[in-house]
């Protein structure tokens, strides 16, 4: 079903990638320390935090737009 507010679709699209994106980086963090990569091991957690926040922020976007709706 089509939503009816384009804001709510960006915001969902947004927190669905940003989503998408930090699984792969914790993935690849697992990896590498199974592997004892530790060249990479720093710069995948920086990643893996940075993407975690990205995606908290997406989350909290939506969460103050629904908001929004719940008051018209």
């Amino acid at each position: 079903m089509k939503s009816a507010c384009a804001e709510c679709d960006c915001l969902w699209e947004e927190y669905s990638q940003a989503a998408a994106a930090h699984v792969k980086v914790v993935i690849e963090h697992h990896k590498a320390v199974i592997q004892r990569a530790t060249g990479v091991i720093d710069e995948i957690a920086r990643l893996e935090y940075e993407l975690a926040e990205r995606e908290l922020k997406a989350r909290r976007a939506i969460r103050d737009h629904e908001a929004e709706h719940e008051q018209l």
